[in-house]
């Protein structure tokens, strides 16, 4: 049997980056040794530049395909 910490949240899409950010800082705060608390940070950080890498791809493929690049 695994024991396990779980977060269960609920986020108001309205205001994701202040949801977003709480999350994160709950999560965070679970992690007791600070270079593993570093080293989510760092995962995460690569996470978002993957995602905005993407909508940049996505964004400049719509516009070259004629459209204007909004989603």
């Amino acid at each position: 049997m695994k024991i396990r910490q779980l977060i269960e949240c609920t986020l108001d899409i309205a205001q994701p980056v202040s949801e977003i950010s709480a999350v994160i800082s709950a999560v965070i705060s679970a992690i007791p040794d600070v270079e593993s608390r570093a080293e989510v940070l760092r995962k995460i950080d690569g996470e978002i530049v993957a995602a905005l890498l993407a909508l940049e791809e996505t964004k400049e493929e719509a516009v070259n395909d004629g459209g204007d690049g909004r989603t």
